[in-house]
C-alpha cells in the first residue's frame, strides 16, 4: 500500500491519512457483512418487501431483496463517520504539505491520532454483537450513558463478561501496537505537489470531507439513522449504519434541556397537550385551573384506614412478566405467583421504558415516557411531587434503600433533592453475606430493609419507603446454592438463575416482615422497573414492557385485574389507597377508580408507543408513524403505515406531557394543595 500511494504520487501526507480511511472503512464493511450473517435467520422473515404500502406482509425472501440496500448506505454511513473522525487529521496532513519538512512531534501526533481512530473503529464495531444480544441493536444512548460510571462497568464486565473483555482488550492492544509500528512506514517522504496543486488539494478535500460528513447532496438534511429504515425489525434498521456512527448520534442529541429545538420528533403546543391530558389519564381536576398547576388532580381516597398506614414500594430490577408463570411466563418465580394470591395483581401492567431511571421516574413521580432525559436525571429548581415528598408533607419518615452505589444515574441526588430523609446504600451494610458487582445481595438488601422498619416503625412515626433491588442485573452475580432451574428449558441458565434468586429473595424478605408488627399496618407495592433484556424483531418489542405488580394491604381484599394499565398509575393508586386527599401534580390515574382509561405509554429508545384498545401506536423520529394490532399476547401486526398527522394529534400530545411538564415545571410539590390523610374515628 505504500508503494501504491507513492506510485500515485500523493500528498505526502495525506497518504496515511487515507490509508486509515480505508483500513478503518473495511473494518467497518467486514462487521457489517458478519453481523448480517449472523443475524440473518432470525431476522429475513421479520423484513417487509411492502414498504411504502398501506399494509404489509412478512415474507422469508424480502430481507435479501433489501441486501444491496443494506450495503449502498453502508457506504455512505461509513465515509460519514470516517470523515467525521479524521476531519482534523485531513487538515492537518494538508497543512503539514506546505512545510518542506514536517517536525517530527506534528508526526508523532498524527501517528497516535491515527492508530486511536482505528482503534476507536475496531473497538464499538467487536462489541457490538454483545450489544445486540442485550438490547437488540447497535450500540446507542445507553452504551454512553454507561461510560459515565467506569467503576459499575468495569466490574460488569470482570464479573460476567471476563471473556469477551479480555478479548476486546487484547484484540485493541494488537491493533494499537502494530498500526502506531506500522504507522511510521506511512509517513516516509512522498513527494508533495506545489504550492498550487496543494492548495487545490487542500480545497477539494475540505469540500469532500463536508460532503462525505453530511452524506448526501440534494436532499434537505443531513445524514441520520433513520435514513436508510427499510423493516419492521429494530435490528434489521440497524444494520446499514455503523456503530460509531450510531453512538456521536445519539451522543449529538442527548442534550437534555434543550430537546425542544430538536426536529427528530414530531413537537405540539403546550395547549394541546393539556387539553388531551383528559384522554389520556381519567383523573377529578380542580374546578379553577391554577395555571402555574395546569396537571394537578384531586385524590379522593378510596379506603379510609383506622390509622396512617406505612407505604413499602419494592422496585424489582428487570423482572419481566416473563419470568411470572401466572402471567404466562416461565415457572421460576414461585413467590411472585404466591404474593399475587395474597393482593392485588396487575395482569396486564407495563412500563414505560427500558431503563431502570425510567422505571423509577414512573413508580416514584407517575411521570410519563418521552424523548426528553429521565426526571432522575434532570436538574431541578423546586422540589418535585414524588412517593417522598408527597409522604413526606403528610408526616412520614422516607427513605431509599438500595444495594449498590447510590449516585449511579444520579439517584441519590434525585432522591434527596426530592423528599427522601434516609439514603441506604452499600456503604451503610456491615459484613453483607454477599457482594456483587452492582452492591450487595437481595437477601442483604431486605434484610437491611426489615430492620430499618422495625427500628422506624418503633418510633410511632409512619414510613415511606423504596426498596431497589439488583441482583437480577448483569452479569448476575448471586449467591450460590440458593436457587436451581432444573426442569426449565432456556438458553441463559445464568439470567434465568438470578430471575429465581431475585424471587427467592423476595420470598425470604416477606417471611421476615409477616413477623413483624410494621406488616400488618403497611401497604406493600411490589413492581418491576422494567423486563430484562428489552429487544425484539418487531418494529417494538411491545412483549417485553409487560411487567408484575401487586399491592399488598390490610385494607384490600385479594384480586386480578385485567385492565390495561401502567407503572405511572401506581403513586395516585398508593395515596388513595392510604387516605390521602387533595390536590396532587401528578400525570397518572387513580386505579382504584371504575372507569379509569385504559392505556399504556411506552418508550424504547427513539421511539414512542400509546396501546390502546387492542391498538398501538408507535411514533418514530422524522415524524413517522404507524399503527399495529396488538393481541393480549403483546405481539403487533402491522395495520397502516405513514399515518396522517390528523389522525396522531393525542398520540402527539402524550409524547409531548413529559417536555411539558418539566419545561414548565407543572410537577413542582408546590402545586400540591390541602393535602391531609383521611382516618376512621
Amino acid at each position: 500500500m505504500t508503494d501504491i500511494i507513492k506510485k500515485l504520487k500523493i500528498n505526502r501526507s495525506l497518504g496515511p491519512v487515507l490509508f486509515t480511511f480505508v483500513i478503518s472503512f473495511l473494518v467497518l464493511t467486514i462487521s457489517r457483512i458478519g453481523l448480517v450473517i449472523w443475524q440473518y435467520n432470525s431476522i429475513s422473515t421479520k423484513v417487509s418487501d411492502s414498504i411504502g404500502s398501506d399494509l404489509t406482509t412478512s415474507k422469508p425472501n424480502a430481507f435479501t431483496g433489501h441486501l444491496s440496500e443494506i450495503f449502498f448506505y453502508g457506504l455512505r454511513y461509513d465515509v460519514s463517520i470516517l470523515c467525521s473522525l479524521l476531519t482534523i487529521a485531513f487538515l492537518l496532513s494538508i497543512l503539514c504539505s506546505y512545510l518542506k519538512h514536517i517536525p517530527k512531534p506534528l508526526i508523532l501526533i498524527q501517528r497516535l491520532y491515527l492508530t486511536f481512530a482505528l482503534c476507536v473503529v475496531v473497538l464499538t464495531e467487536i462489541t457490538t454483537p454483545s450489544f445486540i444480544i442485550e438490547y437488540g441493536v447497535r450500540p446507542n444512548h445507553i452504551f454512553i450513558e454507561y461510560l459515565i460510571y467506569p467503576k459499575e462497568v468495569v466490574s460488569m464486565l470482570a464479573n460476567g463478561h471476563i471473556f469477551e473483555s479480555i478479548g476486546a482488550l487484547v484484540v485493541i492492544s494488537l491493533v494499537a501496537y502494530f498500526y502506531f509500528k506500522f504507522t511510521s512506514k506511512l509517513f516516509d517522504d512522498y513527494k508533495s505537489p506545489n504550492f498550487i496543486a496543494n492548495s487545490a488539494l487542500f480545497f477539494v478535500t475540505t469540500l469532500a470531507v463536508i460532503i462525505g460528513i453530511r452524506g448526501n447532496i440534494t436532499e434537505h438534511r443531513p445524514l441520520n439513522p433513520s435514513t436508510a429504515s427499510f423493516s419492521t425489525s429494530p435490528l434489521a434498521n440497524s444494520l446499514p449504519y455503523n456503530s460509531l456512527f450510531n453512538i456521536f448520534y445519539a451522543y449529538r442529541h442527548m442534550s437534555d434541556t434543550e430537546i425542544s429545538s430538536s426536529d427528530i420528533y414530531s413537537f405540539d403546543i403546550k395547549d394541546n397537550v393539556l387539553n388531551n391530558l383528559k384522554y389520556f389519564s381519567k383523573r377529578d381536576t380542580p374546578s379553577v385551573v391554577d395555571k402555574k398547576c395546569a396537571i394537578n388532580q384531586i385524590i379522593t381516597p378510596s379506603v379510609i384506614p383506622d390509622k396512617k398506614r406505612n407505604v413499602v414500594i419494592i422496585l424489582e430490577e428487570s423482572f419481566g412478566a416473563r419470568y411470572v408463570k401466572s402471567l404466562g411466563g416461565d415457572d421460576i418465580a414461585p413467590n411472585h405467583d404466591a404474593l399475587r394470591e395474597e393482593g392485588w395483581a396487575f395482569d396486564r401492567l407495563y412500563a414505560i421504558g427500558h431503563r431502570s431511571v425510567r422505571g423509577i421516574e414512573a413508580v416514584t413521580a407517575s411521570y410519563p415516557p418521552g424523548p426528553l432525559a429521565s426526571q432522575v436525571k434532570l436538574p431541578h429548581n423546586k422540589t418535585i411531587a414524588t412517593y417522598a415528598s408527597i409522604y413526606k408533607a403528610l408526616g412520614y419518615n422516607t427513605s431509599f434503600i438500595y444495594g449498590g452505589e447510590s449516585h449511579f444515574d444520579g439517584m441519590r441526588t434525585y432522591f434527596y433533592n426530592n423528599g427522601v430523609d434516609n439514603v441506604i446504600e452499600q456503604k451503610d451494610y456491615e459484613n453483607p453475606q454477599f457482594v456483587a458487582s452492582w452492591g450487595v445481595s437481595d437477601e442483604d438488601l431486605f434484610k437491611k430493609a426489615n430492620e430499618s422498619f422495625v427500628k422506624w416503625a418503633a418510633t410511632g412515626q409512619p414510613f415511606c419507603s423504596l426498596i431497589f433491588t439488583s441482583s437480577f442485573h448483569d452479569p448476575f452475580d448471586i449467591p450460590q446454592g440458593k436457587v436451581d432451574i432444573k426442569g426449565v428449558k432456556t438458553d441463559d441458565p445464568r439470567r434465568l438463575t438470578a430471575a429465581k434468586y431475585a424471587d427467592y429473595a423476595l420470598g425470604e424478605y416477606f417471611k421476615m416482615a409477616k413477623k413483624e408488627d410494621y406488616y400488618k399496618n403497611t401497604v406493600f407495592l411490589i413492581i418491576a422497573d422494567h423486563d430484562s433484556r428489552v429487544r425484539g424483531l418487531d418494529s417494538f418489542p411491545l412483549t417485553n414492557f409487560a411487567i408484575p405488580a401487586i399491592i399488598i394491604s390490610p385494607d384490600i381484599k385479594p384480586r386480578h385485574d385485567r385492565r390495561v394499565v401502567s407503572q405511572m398509575d401506581m403513586l395516585p393508586t398508593l395515596l388513595s389507597l392510604t387516605g390521602v386527599k387533595g390536590e396532587v401534580p401528578l400525570a397518572g390515574q387513580d386505579l382504584t377508580k371504575d372507569n379509569i382509561i385504559e392505556r399504556a405509554p411506552v418508550a424504547y429508545n427513539e421511539l414512542f408507543g400509546y396501546l390502546k384498545d387492542g391498538k398501538f401506536t408507535l411514533l418514530a423520529p422524522g415524524n413517522n408513524s404507524q399503527l399495529y394490532q396488538a393481541n393480549e399476547k403483546n405481539r403487533i401486526t402491522l395495520l397502516k403505515k405513514n399515518l396522517d398527522r390528523n389522525d396522531i394529534k393525542k398520540e402527539i400530545s402524550y409524547l409531548n406531557l413529559g417536555i411539558t411538564i418539566y419545561e414548565n415545571e407543572y410537577n413542582n410539590l408546590e402545586c400540591a394543595k390541602n393535602l391531609h390523610q383521611e382516618i376512621k374515628e
